[in-house]
């Protein structure tokens, strides 16, 4: 897996939006599907889970 800057960048982006909602939300639903998001970000970047969730 090469990841370029670019595609590097759209991924820190998005997970440092998702941390940003677990840490300063209260609601702890909002907590729950930050980190359900979070999950399918980075599970869509591993091989063999990425071609199921496509």
């Amino acid at each position: 897996m090469n990841l370029t800057s670019a595609q590097l960048t759209k991924l820190g982006i998005a997970l440092g939006a998702c941390f940003a909602v677990y840490k300063f939300v209260d609601n702890s639903m909002a907590k729950t599907a930050a980190a359900a998001v979070g999950a399918v970000i980075v599970a869509k970047q591993l091989p063999y889970i990425g071609e199921a969730l496509a």
